[in-house]
């Protein structure tokens, strides 16, 4: 804060002897001259309260001071900050080679139950396969089966026909036959010349 102070207060004295010189009067003829700091107090002041008093006009800027011992770090501090430093480096070293080895692990374990996966996947599909074949196959016999049940149902519906005809020739037999009897039995009644 004070270095900016001076550097304003140094602008401040420049403008105000460049605004005499234009007027005409000489640059340091005002240097003793209350009038001529009152200016330069009203140009400093214009950022400050009214109230505020204006640092030393002669103050040179302070340069930084180098640090003392006292304020210095030790140097064991440095020693500790950077052992702490190589721990936690191989610390975070020795956690990715685990993680790396359990990633491996889990890797494999993963490879391993995708072939098992892929097994039991395997089995599935041969016993759908099977299951179809064996459908495809009881179909099959299903459809045998219903030919030959047709095949005996016609025969014996054609037996049946048969059977109807033979009763019907078996009754015209009968029937023939009771005649041939009955004439029969007329010619014996009947005496013989």
């Amino acid at each position: 804060m004070e270095a900016e102070e001076i550097y304003m207060n140094r602008e401040v004295k420049m403008q105000a002897a460049a605004f005499k010189e234009k007027r005409g009067a000489p640059a340091n003829k005002g240097a003793g001259d209350p009038n001529y700091e009152n200016i330069v107090l009203n140009f400093r002041n214009r950022d400050q309260p009214k109230s505020a008093h204006s640092s030393p006009k002669n103050q040179v800027p302070s340069r930084s001071r180098p640090l003392s011992k006292s304020s210095q770090v030790p140097h064991w501090l440095h020693t500790a900050l950077l052992s702490l430093y190589i721990l936690l480096t191989l610390v975070c070293i020795i956690l990715l080679a685990l993680i790396l080895v359990k990633n491996l692990e889990t890797s494999q374990e993963l490879l391993h139950l995708k072939r098992e996966l892929s097994n039991v996947s395997l089995l599935v599909q041969q016993c759908q396969e099977e299951q179809k074949l064996s459908r495809e196959d009881i179909l099959k016999n299903i459809i045998a089966v219903k030919k030959n049940i047709s095949m005996v149902q016609d025969k014996v519906q054609h037996m049946n026909d048969n059977l109807k005809d033979l009763s019907k020739d078996v009754s015209n037999i009968t029937t023939n036959v009771k005649k041939i009897f009955g004439e029969l039995e007329k010619q014996a009644n009947k005496p013989t010349p």
